[in-house]
């Protein structure tokens, strides 16, 4: 059992936030048709794709997460295509999306994984369709612990925003350029956001390509 099922298990919906990311909000405004939503959990991020009109997939490894996102969906009077499933291995035609999406749920992928997850991404797409990622970046707070490759660590300690996620990978520009190399018009921004009346803050990169 992996450590997002056991979460999900024990608190529910309070295991993620219930409205969806703010760059996300501004990205989906540029996008229409299919969308996936990877990594999608309890949906916080589904229903407002569903709810804007897109034609909406979601997918994540946790089966207690598929059925949270089915009970937010009903909620909102929304429906979205959801499977159980891995971003490494996704179980849809060659050329189907016209966006895939992702908030915080590739980062707990290490960079061989990263490699096959954005290859399977690369597959799905549209020509031109377009990708939107919101990941953990080097200069976060919590990048520190036992290295499983030079980006990524074993598990984020105690008393670090976002502790006990397991395996989190935090990317810098370069190597998020390198990882998007079968991508064109690949654009990189940083924001900052701070913890406990700003004594610790937590980088992340706001990462668009479109699929050649």
């Amino acid at each position: 059992m992996n450590i997002f099922e056991k979460k999900y298990q024990k608190t529910g919906f309070e295991s993620q936030r219930k409205y969806p990311n703010e760059s996300l909000v501004a990205f989906a405004s540029g996008i229409n048709g299919k969308v996936l939503d990877l990594g999608c959990g309890s949906g916080a991020n589904t229903w407002f794709l569903a709810k804007e009109g897109k034609e909406t997939y979601g997918i994540d490894s946790s089966p207690t997460a598929i059925k949270l996102c089915k009970k937010m969906l009903k909620k909102w009077g929304i429906k979205a295509k959801l499977k159980v499933g891995k971003m490494t291995e996704l179980p849809y035609k060659n050329d189907f999306f016209d966006a895939v999406v992702d908030v915080v749920s590739l980062q707990h992928l290490n960079i061989k994984e990263h490699e096959k997850s954005l290859e399977e991404i690369h597959r799905v797409l549209k020509p031109n369709g377009k990708f939107f990622s919101f990941h953990l970046g080097n200069n976060s707070i919590s990048n520190k612990g036992k290295k499983i490759d030079k980006f990524t660590i074993e598990n984020i300690a105690d008393g670090l925003p976002l502790a006990n996620n397991g395996p989190t990978c935090f990317l810098t520009t370069e190597k998020t350029k390198e990882l998007l190399n079968d991508f064109k018009d690949i654009n990189v921004e940083k924001i900052t956001r701070t913890y406990q009346n700003q004594k610790i803050a937590l980088e992340y990169l706001i990462i668009k390509a479109i699929k050649k």
